[in-house]
């Protein structure tokens, strides 16, 4: 089961195959990650996948979009669309905002 890791605040959890971060967040505040639209409109939950990539559902297209139009860099993902793979292993995100 993978673990994910919020820097922000330094909350972590092992979460099941197919968990998205926007309802983790949703469980446990403690997360620490900032939601406006929940819908990949705004950005307001970049975060950088410091670690664990290979464990993250690749971006929808819409998710692709949004991030080139902010000029997303590598490892950059929107917490409202970011869903996590079975594995094991440390899924660690950061705020990027």
């Amino acid at each position: 089961m993978p673990q994910v890791v919020f820097e922000r605040t330094g909350f972590s959890v092992d979460v099941p195959a197919g968990a998205s971060v926007v309802d983790i967040c949703d469980e446990y505040p403690a997360a620490g990650i900032p939601f406006s639209c929940r819908d990949a409109n705004c950005g307001t939950c970049r975060v950088a996948v410091l670690e664990g990539a290979a464990l993250c559902e690749p971006p929808s297209p819409n998710e692709a979009e949004l991030l080139a139009t902010l000029g997303g860099r590598a490892g950059m993902r929107l917490g409202c669309q970011l869903r996590i793979r079975a594995g094991t292993g440390i899924v660690r995100l950061r705020v990027t905002l």
